[in-house]
């Protein structure tokens, strides 16, 4: 909060929270950013005519971009669940396990990702050979869709940063002509305005709070006013207590 205006008569606060407002933009975009690049399904649907006829068509769907693998089932010479690299997105030091389709002419994966789970990778593989061997079974479909984890964790990242953007800009007018005060409080939804008379202000103070019991103390302006409310100046509360006191002692100076 800085002095934008002090006069015998007037004095004028504001607040403007543009840290909150470049970390809800920048939450935003990992949000958007996290469903573009890690929202992915697969299905593989293959169908039998006859015991030694029929075709499978494997489809990789990300985001707006698709592929589509078609290839006979007479061609699908093996199926096994593969070691890969550990994943390091998420720092998991385990081993990946995925699906491999083996042609005559190439190895193709069933998921574009792997999982450290590899149980499920194994009832899947066994699933295909059992419908491999089972020439009487007409219809295989296997789908694996990992968008509902990642829209969730896309979509807290997009719900955080939007609400930081929507943080106030705070402006507080003292007036001795009109023997009041006014909090206006602005953002994107609109404007809130609170008007009070100085004489009702009984305290200005710093208020001190911590973070989840942390070390690291916080601090905010508000004002305490008859009967007994308390005002926040602005919405939340940061470090710095040299900077808020001194606001505190501008304002006990100008309404004293």
């Amino acid at each position: 909060m800085k002095i934008i205006h002090d006069t015998p008569t007037q004095l004028i606060l504001r607040h403007r929270p543009f840290i909150l407002w470049l970390l809800g933009s920048f939450l935003t975009i990992v949000g958007v950013v996290i469903i573009i690049l890690f929202s992915k399904t697969s299905t593989l649907i293959c169908e039998r005519g006859l015991p030694d006829q029929g075709h499978c068509e494997l489809k990789h769907s990300h985001f707006f971009i698709s592929k589509q693998i078609v290839f006979s089932i007479k061609d699908l010479k093996d199926v096994q669940v593969v070691k890969s690299h550990s994943r390091w997105m998420d720092g998991v030091q385990g081993p990946e396990y995925r699906v491999i389709l083996t042609t005559p002419t190439e190895k193709i994966a069933l998921t574009p990702y792997g999982t450290t789970e590899r149980t499920e990778q194994d009832a899947m593989a066994a699933k295909i050979n059992r419908f491999l061997k089972r020439v009487d079974e007409t219809t295989l479909v296997i789908e694996q869709d990992n968008r509902w984890l990642i829209f969730l964790i896309g979509g807290i990242f997009i719900i955080i940063g939007l609400l930081a953007e929507l943080s106030q800009i705070v402006t507080v007018t003292f007036d001795k002509e009109v023997g009041g005060f006014k909090i206006e409080r602005q953002s994107l939804l609109g404007t809130q305005v609170i008007e009070h008379s100085m004489e009702d202000i009984t305290e200005v103070k710093v208020k001190i709070s911590s973070y989840f019991n942390s070390k690291t103390m916080l601090y905010q302006v508000v004002l305490e006013i008859r009967p007994n409310e308390t005002i926040l100046l602005t919405s939340n509360s940061s470090i710095g207590k040299a900077r808020k006191q001194k606001i505190v002692d501008e304002i006990r100076h100008f309404i004293s």
